[in-house]
């Protein structure tokens, strides 16, 4: 299990650990094969009982699915009405141990949008994934900490347990603090991992979306256990509310996917569409099929088996494997056992080796679920630690009552456990979406920072900048920008669909987002993608029906047509009709945020210098577009002031800062020479 830990870890720290991306993106398939394979036991069931795509077929779906949860919230209610116990927890410090634990994946909320909505792309998804950002928006509180989810929870966490480190702190994952519930973090890493590559799975995006915001039995019953155990449930009401199937998240998620699809099909047919069905399905099975929610240990009794577990077991091939073999030995072994006192899930060896027991798939759930938690027989994700492996290798009690490739499977099984944790086949998700493996290693060899994401540059940005930055140490606002003299077009265009990229990633990791400057960029990125002005309530389903949805794309997309020129598609288009240096050093220093702070910070001040002399040039935009476009400068301006100001105190940055902006500036003001 820590090596799950490791790697949520270096997920949230990408600049230091980018070399994880080709394990990350491994991890991440092996997670959708793991889904898949366990969900195609039941093709007519879910999802997956929508062969084909059509949107009264999903709308319905979605109706039925929330009716399911409505129906369990309404028996639950009245078996407590009928002074029936809780049934998440008991106690108060029950309560406390489901909060501490939950906390891997409460840090990553909003995780599985954060690297969406980049500049690289393409032009024509930039409705459809500026509504699904939204959503990201509104999990980030819009730039209000306040409403910040992953602030809210911390808040949390210190009446919980004072003192309790933040997600993406490296204490986090220290052992001490006896997070070892590995369906967790198992989901939080599936979280952190599905937005990374957004080029490459974005309908696989799409689909986890959908199923994760819609509402879970668990929320409802959390926010009123929690209550009345006297811990603030504000955190689970806001999601009841916030994710209303109406007008909230659940409404977005919804219009997205068949937005998406729909763009597809007139796009590139039906065979395409069909195609990107299949790929939101296997999105939307990854989030059903990994719970998000721990099992306080009173409640995990023998006779406890979730409805997922009902419905399909054994969950994979190795699964299997192991109970034909257990069910193999249990014919010939059961009396050996009658001396032993050992006992796991509260029976001796004997009791669970009864004749024909393990028949039932009921008692197959029980009997592996006791055995994955008998410490320290098995130590999930450790199989060389496990005492039930030295049992049976040489020397052991038990050697030579297993088959060499038995050995084998039972280790293979303890470590999937935990630990390396994701053995599935990735061939499953492959042939599930009808399409040729595609190893990391052939993905990572061509990378186009026009064009991927994310990518690293072989050099720190200290040493691509050596020879450019301004050695300013003061920040004097440079004169205002002559837009009267028309634009060199072959510099100007690669600026203005590039720089948008600035501040991009300073907000992918929702552990990152819980600061106030942090929360100005949010704003910052509101206003650059078009989004309406920040209000103390949330827009919801309004953002994605309101008209004047037009940010700095759409405005450039303008300009180009009013310059005569062929209008591109994408980012790589405008960057191989007009080359630029600056441009690509802009997408490579953008990939380090916590690197170039304020030197990318100080850049994106400089463009709100040209954001006003657009906006106030009479040639380049039509009267409308000039408003809008103004409207975007003074909202980023607002923002990047409140920055400033905080970077004033630490003086490195400060001083980048400067640099940043005088250099941008410098850059810009060639456009109108």
């Amino acid at each position: 299990m820590q090596l799950h830990k490791e790697l949520y870890y270096k997920l949230q720290h990408l600049e230091a650990h980018h070399s994880v991306l080709p394990q990350a993106r491994d991890v991440l398939i092996s997670l959708f094969s793991e889904t898949l394979e366990q969900a195609c036991k039941a093709p007519n069931t879910g999802i997956l009982s929508i062969e084909q795509y059509s949107r009264d077929a999903l709308l319905e779906f979605q109706q039925r699915e929330d009716n399911k949860v409505m129906d369990l919230w309404e028996q639950y209610l009245a078996r407590r009405r009928a002074k029936g116990p809780r049934e998440m927890f008991s106690t108060r410090e029950e309560a406390k141990w489901w909060l501490l634990q939950s906390s891997p994946v409460k840090y990553v909320d909003g995780a599985w949008l954060g690297h969406i909505n980049k500049i690289t792309t393409p032009f024509g998804l930039r409705r459809v994934v500026k509504n699904a950002w939204q959503v990201l928006s509104e999990e980030l509180g819009d730039g209000d900490l306040e409403k910040n989810h992953v602030y809210l929870y911390r808040q949390l966490m210190e009446t919980v347990e004072p003192g309790f480190p933040a997600g993406d702190d490296i204490d986090f994952i220290d052992p001490r603090h006896g997070l070892n519930e590995y369906g967790v973090w198992k989901a939080a890493i599936a979280q952190l991992l599905i937005s990374l590559f957004p080029h490459q799975f974005l309908p696989e995006i799409i689909g986890f979306n959908m199923h994760y915001e819609a509402m879970a039995l668990e929320t409802l019953k959390v926010s009123k256990e929690l209550k009345e155990l006297g811990y603030d449930p504000y955190y689970f009401v806001l999601h009841i509310s916030i994710d209303n199937a109406d007008s909230g998240h659940t409404a977005i998620a919804l219009e997205t996917a068949m937005e998406y699809l729909e763009l597809i099909q007139k796009r590139d047919g039906d065979a395409a569409a069909k195609h990107t069905w299949k790929r939101i399905q296997v999105g939307y099975i990854l989030s059903k099929g990994l719970p998000t929610a721990p099992v306080c240990p009173k409640f995990r009794t023998l006779n406890t088996v979730l409805p997922t577990e009902r419905e399909i077991f054994p969950r994979n091939s190795l699964e299997a494997e192991v109970i034909r073999i257990f069910k193999a030995k249990a014919l010939v072994s059961q009396k050996i056992h009658c001396n032993s006192k050992i006992k796991f899930g509260g029976r001796t060896i004997t009791e669970w080796l009864i004749p024909n027991g393990l028949e039932s798939q009921q008692h197959q759930i029980q009997f592996l679920d006791a055995l994955s938690n008998a410490e320290p027989w098995i130590f999930k994700g450790d199989s060389d630690k496990s005492r039930l492996m030295k049992e049976l290798s040489w020397q052991g009690r038990m050697f030579g009552s297993f088959t060499q490739s038995e050995v084998l499977a039972v280790k293979r099984w303890i470590d999937s456990l935990g630990g390396t944790g994701f053995v599935s086949d990735p061939a499953y998700y492959w042939s599930f979406i009808n399409e040729s493996e595609i190893s990391s290693n052939k993905a990572f060899k061509s990378l186009d920072i026009r064009v991927h994401h994310p990518v690293f540059s072989q050099l720190p940005a200290n040493n691509i900048l050596a020879q450019l930055l301004p050695s300013t140490t003061h920040l004097p606002r440079a004169s205002r920008i002559e837009t009267t003299v028309p634009a060199n077009w072959e510099r100007f265009f690669p600026l203005w669909f590039t720089h948008p990229c600035l501040l991009e990633h300073f907000i992918c990791i929702p552990a990152q987002t819980t600061t106030p400057m942090a929360c100005s960029i949010i704003r910052v990125l509101r206003a650059q993608s078009g989004f309406g002005p920040e209000d103390s309530m949330v827009a919801g389903m309004d953002e994605v029906r309101r008209k004047e949805s037009i940010g700095l794309v759409e405005l450039g997309l303008e300009m180009v047509k009013f310059s005569g020129s062929m209008e591109p598609t994408c980012l790589k288009d405008v960057l191989e009709t007009w080359k630029s240096d600056f441009g690509l050093l802009m997408l490579h220093l953008c990939q380090r945020p916590i690197e170039n702070t304020g030197l990318l910070l100080g850049l994106a001040m400089a463009f709100v210098d040209l954001h006003d002399a657009v906006a106030l040039s009479p040639i380049l935009l039509s009267n409308d577009s000039r408003r809008l476009l103004h409207d975007i400068a003074k909202r980023e301006r607002d923002n990047l002031d409140l920055c400033l100001q905080e970077l004033e105190s630490t003086p490195p940055r400060f001083l980048d800062f400067c640099r940043g902006y005088h250099l941008g500036r410098a850059e810009i003001d060639r456009c109108f020479l």
